[in-house]
C-alpha cells in the first residue's frame, strides 16, 4: 500500500523530494503532478503535489527528507 507522506506546492520541490528518495533505493510517484503544474494556483485547490512511498518505506523516506544523516552514507560529521 501507498502512503503520501509530503505535500508540495511545486512540482519542482516534488521531484526534488522523489529523486532525493530515489537515489537512496525507495521507489516513490508523485500525485497531481501534472495537475499542479497546468496553472499556478490549482496546487492550493487539489492539495498540492503529493509524494507516496510503500508504507515500509515511509519512516525511513522521512529522515531522508528531514535530513537526518543515515549510518550507511558516510557522511562525516565536521
Amino acid at each position: 500500500m501507498l502512503v503520501t507522506i509530503a505535500n508540495f506546492s511545486y512540482p519542482i520541490d516534488a521531484n526534488l523530494a522523489k529523486s532525493r528518495l530515489e537515489a537512496e533505493g525507495i521507489d516513490c510517484v508523485l500525485t497531481n503532478e501534472h495537475i499542479a503544474g497546468m496553472n499556478w494556483y490549482w496546487p492550493l485547490a487539489i492539495g498540492g503535489v503529493g509524494l507516496q512511498v510503500r508504507e515500509s518505506d515511509a519512516e525511513r523516506a522521512m529522515e531522508i527528507l528531514e535530513g537526518e544523516p543515515d549510518e550507511e552514507d558516510g557522511m562525516d560529521e565536521h
